[in-house]
């Protein structure tokens, strides 16, 4: 579905390169996670796919389709994008937040009415008591859950999410994480989600590709990386969440942290 060849991306002030020689194939239906840290290149190679940021070299294809060979602008539209900052606007009510991208469109009012309330009600916001309520009379999760509904709502096969939970405390969070999973399988969505956070990559992705410096260190699902990191950045990743689980497993049989 998403398929990235040889992509690059240098900036014109730096002779480094902040993504280089990026291959890397995301299957229909499939959520695939970019694990690195600050500097890794996740977010410079997620922005290329949708155009925010225009790659140096390499072709970038979605269902086939060059995305340098049309408007970059139609190209935003017809892809999800939800990020950490969520960018609601703040004189709009929510309904014309989840509106906006149909309206743009040219959706007609009856159209949008109706996807409106169907996308609230998938993110559990009652459309009657949020539809005309403005950004700022929400809770941090409830304006999570709008943005997740606005990039849902021109119906995209696929989706681009940069650290979308990362601001939110530990039980929103989770919450919105199973939300989100729930509605990609309904969905049958394609997505690539960002995130520096390993418990979260290893519950959520189908696979994750483990950046660092602008490359790709090693591609696998959650239970390959555990069990055989082929890579020592890799291998230091994975070394966090077996210690956690340990400790919690220890907590389990009655242990303590005495």
């Amino acid at each position: 579905m998403i398929q990235l060849d040889h992509v690059g991306k240098q900036y014109p002030s730096s002779s480094s390169w902040a993504v280089r020689y990026l291959n890397l194939d995301v299957e229909k239906g499939e959520l695939l996670v970019l694990l690195g840290g600050s500097g890794s290149g996740k977010t410079t190679t997620l922005k290329m796919v949708n155009r925010l940021i225009e790659p140096t070299e390499g072709q970038i294809l979605i269902d086939g389709h060059d995305t340098v060979s049309g408007d970059p602008v139609q190209l935003r539209r017809s892809i999800g994008y939800a990020f950490q900052g969520i960018g609601l606007f703040p004189h709009f009510t929510i309904a014309q937040n989840v509106g906006a991208v149909p309206s743009l469109l040219g959706w007609s009012q009856t159209e949008i009415q109706t996807r409106v309330q169907e996308l609230l009600e998938l993110v559990n916001l009652d459309p009657d008591v949020f539809a005309e309520r403005k950004p700022s009379e929400l809770s941090g999760g409830q304006q999570q859950r709008v943005g997740v509904a606005r990039a849902l709502a021109a119906r995209p096969q696929v989706m681009l999410l940069d650290e979308p939970f990362g601001a939110l405390d530990p039980l929103t969070r989770d919450a919105l994480q199973q939300e989100y999973l729930t509605i990609h399988r309904s969905q049958g969505l394609t997505a690539i989600l960002v995130t520096h956070d390993m418990t979260e990559a290893l519950l959520l992705a189908d696979r994750i590709a483990v950046m660092d410096q602008g490359t790709i260190l090693q591609v696998g699902t959650p239970s390959e990386l555990l069990r055989n990191p082929d890579h020592p950045n890799v291998e230091q990743l994975m070394q966090t969440p077996r210690r956690q689980a340990d400790q919690l497993e220890a907590l389990l049989r009655g242990g303590g942290n005495e």
